[in-house]
């Protein structure tokens, strides 16, 4: 008999320890079981396997406490290593989350500890059988001579009966292999030759004795090419190599100049289908692949002998998740390369504040490559909207802007506008009353959209038809304020009628496969013009693109988080970044209502380092990060008056251990549930992440319905 200690993938997350129970059959630790919890069917995670020659009353007996028998065993080999374990429950710890929950977000979704129907499809083969062929009529023979060790029994099946007469006679074996889809065939292209400023780059990185290391490169400086000569020389040692993108959109690229330069690539995100995730999760698992391409949640990949992780445009926000556990992907990156004793690159034109401070006090190693190949960095200008509106010229497309727009048409170039809002228009108002029409299960503004003439939530989701009169005052006085993406492609179209207009936002990217075929299209000129949010940002290559331009520059800087500035220079500097990347000039025209803030004049005048050094001045005078650490407690319920009860109990036992802490602040309202938020701010981050757990731990014990996440080093106050 084996006793099993387990952790049950349906109990309440506020439960965060194993339960046992026996099975007769042996089973693996780190496979899942079918068992049954609270009288209905679930499933468990193994985590200690003990054999026993005890009969179940004695184990019982010496227990205390029943123990039942599993129903069935799921996995009969281990879907993750001791390795991955061990990070879950580090992770567990360092996010004060449960146990249950690092490992589900660890997992595949086919994987995922409460998925236990999933069953990857076989496929039927054949093989040949070394046997004398003498006996076998001329056909026969002439068949088993064609057949390919490998082939598909289907595709015999279709060729003629005489195999059957092989199989019975021994000279064929059928046996079953897991059924892989197809990946896109890239064409080989050789690796181009460093030039003197990445070489001296790559020398100096393969020399460093740091763990992490900053590769602070201007846009267009060729950072990519120094991640691909660092891969071929890990690979060669027979090391695993890891390259983290930030968004879906920049994954096709960079999949594209990875797989033209090796072979057996796997690729990991959350676009593709369960199957494939399932199929690359099992490549990395079995040593099949040496390199992989993914986002965030590949750095939880199944590697076995990791040698380096390249963490491409280090500074953006889609490293860190914001549900349960709230980990950042860098953080558990140098979790890992310290387990495995590989080497972390961080690389980005814009710097994290955090990042660039290590790097500069000597944590981390440093390495610059300041201008670009083309040895051309764009012209920027930015145009004041206040003085355009002052002129009867519009807010969106501004005079300026117009021309540049028309002069790249001219040339048969292209354009990238930015405009980081999706939709129509983000506010309707009534003007008799002034009431902004509001989610009824959020507290946030409705955007319009024309082609549906409804109002979305872009929270929850939820849409609404477009009223006729203001339900409030029930005058027929609403209007439509601002302006997204699709009210910016009306604008253009009515400008430049013969011009090809794109977009690229997440309202017309849900589909599997949909950021690569807009992008392709843009690559082979079915756009002119390519309008959209963020994520045409970052990252992005085309050698046509002689202009961008960015609506509304300065929105981001009403924001009331503390790293609102920091952010917007971030979008501000990697979208100008993606003009004039080939031997052409490139223009760069931002539209601002405050074109005097110092976040746009660094921008204008490139530099990083301006930017840095302001704001810099700014966080340590409020001791915010670097300078300290923060945590987030994030309460939610649905019952106000509990809510209120549970952040008085939390924030009462906060005080208790002596920790820097903030009242509880209101949060908007999302998804019908009332929001809370209780901040610490400290210097000392182990110790006050494990004050925190212990706090948790006696919260958890009040057995309230009110939800809690705890974030640490959040990237958001809201």
């Amino acid at each position: 008999m084996y006793l099993l200690e387990l952790y049950v993938t349906s109990a309440s997350l506020n439960i965060n320890h194993p339960f046992t129970y026996y099975s007769d059959e042996e089973v693996k630790p780190f496979c899942r079981v079918k068992i049954s919890f609270n009288h209905r069917l679930t499933s468990g995670f193994i985590y200690r396997v003990t054999k026993t020659q005890k009969s179940l009353k004695e184990l019982e007996k010496d227990l205390g406490f029943k123990v039942l028998k599993i129903k069935e065993i799921i996995d009969q080999e281990p879907i993750m290593s001791m390795e991955l374990f061990s990070l879950a429950k580090w992770l567990s710890k360092v996010t004060v989350s449960p146990l249950i929950a690092a490992l589900n977000v660890m997992l595949p979704k086919s994987l995922k500890t409460a998925s236990t129907l999933y069953q990857p499809k076989k496929i039927k083969k054949v093989k040949k059988v070394s046997k004398d062929t003498a006996l076998l009529t001329s056909k026969q023979k002439l068949l088993f001579d064609s057949i390919q060790d490998g082939e598909l029994l289907s595709e015999l099946n279709k060729r003629t009966t005489i195999h059957k007469t092989l199989l019975n006679k021994g000279y064929l074996e059928i046996y079953e292999e897991e059924y892989r889809s197809e990946d896109k065939v890239y064409y080989k292209a050789g690796f181009k030759e460093l030039t003197e400023d990445q070489n001296k780059v790559y020398q100096a990185i393969l020399a460093s004795e740091k763990i992490v290391n900053l590769l602070f490169g201007v846009t267009g400086s060729g950072k990519t090419e120094v991640y691909l000569h660092l891969a071929r020389h890990y690979l060669n040692l027979g090391k695993q190599v890891l390259i983290l993108v930030p968004e879906i959109a920049l994954t096709p690229q960079m999949i594209k100049r990875v797989k033209e330069r090796f072979d057996n690539v796997a690729i990991y995100h959350s676009y593709l289908s369960d199957k494939k995730r399932h199929e690359e999760y099992f490549k990395v698992l079995h040593g099949e692949v040496k390199i992989v391409v993914g986002t965030r949640s590949s750095i939880f990949l199944p590697f076995n002998d990791l040698g380096l992780i390249i963490v491409d445009e280090e500074h953006d926000h889609s490293y860190k998740q914001d549900n349960v556990p709230c980990y950042s992907a860098k953080m558990v990156a140098f979790k890992r390369a310290k387990d495995f004793k590989a080497k972390v690159l961080l690389a980005s034109a814009t710097p994290s504040l955090e990042v660039y401070n290590h790097a500069l006090k000597g944590d981390y190693g440093l390495f610059k490559l300041s201008k670009r190949i083309n040895e051309k960095m764009p012209k920027i200008k930015i145009v004041d909207l206040n003085k355009e509106v002052k002129k009867g010229h519009s807010a969106i497309i501004s005079e300026p802007l117009k021309e540049a727009l028309s002069d790249v048409l001219a040339k048969g170039k292209q354009a990238i506008i930015l405009i980081n809002r999706k939709g129509y228009a983000p506010i309707v108002r009534c003007s008799e009353c002034n009431e902004v029409l509001t989610c009824r299960d959020c507290d946030v503004s409705l955007s319009y959209h024309n082609d549906t003439n409804t109002l979305k939530c872009n929270v929850c989701g939820r849409v609404y038809p477009m009223p006729y009169e203001c339900p409030k005052c029930h005058e027929h006085s609403l209007v439509k304020y601002g302006f997204g993406t699709k009210k910016v492609v009306e604008v253009l179209s009515e400008l430049f009628k013969e011009a090809k207009i794109g977009r690229l936002d997440a309202d017309n990217t849900s589909k599997k496969d949909a950021h690569e075929m807009i992008l392709e299209k843009f690559a082979r000129h079915e756009y002119d013009i390519l309008v959209g949010t963020q994520m045409l940002a970052k990252g992005l290559d085309f050698e046509d693109v002689i202009l961008v331009g960015i609506l509304n520059a300065d929105a981001g800087l009403m924001h009331e988080d503390f790293n609102s500035s920091e952010v917007t220079f971030d979008l501000l500097e990697q979208a100008s970044g993606r003009s004039g990347r080939s031997n052409c000039e490139g223009e760069v025209i931002i539209q601002a209502f405050n074109p005097d803030h110092y976040v746009l004049k660094a921008v204008s005048e490139s530099s990083y380092e301006s930017f840095y050094k302001t704001e810099i001045a700014y966080r340590k005078k409020a001791k915010y990060p670097p300078f300290s650490h923060l945590i987030a407690l994030y309460l939610s319920d649905e019952n106000e008056k509990r809510l209120n009860k549970a952040s008085f109990i939390l924030y009462n036992l906060i005080l208790k251990t002596g920790l820097k802490c903030y009242e509880p602040y209101t949060l908007k309202r999302l998804n019908r549930r009332h929001r809370l938020r209780i901040l610490i701010k400290e210097d000392d981050l182990v110790k006050a992440i494990n004050v925190v757990n212990g706090v948790v731990s006696k919260y958890l014990t009040y057995n309230l319905a009110t939800s809690l996440k705890v974030d640490i080093d959040p990237l958001y106050l809201e």
